[in-house]
């Protein structure tokens, strides 16, 4: 009987060391549900909604980023804000998710206007910033085709820069 405690106390003690040594994999917790009047989460914040940015100052908006921000970033936040305030007035429920899309963001280098340009040099980048159809599935950006067109540009002046110099 003496030896039957002592190897239920040792295998007790052992589980016991088991159970303190894999404490994460074993745990728990008690969640008291909230009741359905209260709820704890905004499903939409604030700070999404393009009338909450527009209210903001440039200091605020510092304050919030963490970040503060340059002469020049605090122009370009004053030009955000304007063109906001004349988005919202066409969509007043206009979310910042939906103004700002990084993919957007993004430079997309196009060959053909680099070519155009490359070849009929300032003509090429005036072409560029004429009216462009539409298409289906379209690669790049209107503005995307003019920087490829001013790059082209670029290296149609240091083509002919180089013929004439040499």
């Amino acid at each position: 009987m003496v030896i039957s405690q002592k190897f239920l106390r040792a295998s007790g003690l052992a589980v016991f060391s088991v159970f303190l040594t894999f404490q994460n994999g074993f745990s728990f917790s008690v969640v008291r549900p909230v009741p359905n009047e209260i709820k704890t989460e905004n499903p939409m914040p604030g700070y999404f909604k393009a009338s909450a940015f527009v209210k903001l100052s440039a200091r605020e908006f510092a304050a919030a980023t963490g970040k503060k921000l340059s002469f020049f970033q605090r122009i370009y936040f004053k030009v955000v804000q304007r063109q906001m305030k004349r988005d919202l007035k066409k969509n007043p429920d206009l979310l910042i998710t939906d103004y700002f899309d990084t993919e957007k963001t993004k430079f997309k280098f196009d060959l053909l206007w680099f070519v155009i340009a490359s070849i009929i040099g300032p003509l090429g980048v005036l072409l560029a910033y004429g009216p462009h159809q539409k298409q289906k599935k379209e690669i790049t950006t209107k503005k995307d085709k003019i920087t490829s067109a001013w790059l082209g540009f670029l290296f149609w002046v240091l083509w002919f820069g180089y013929l004439f110099v040499f």
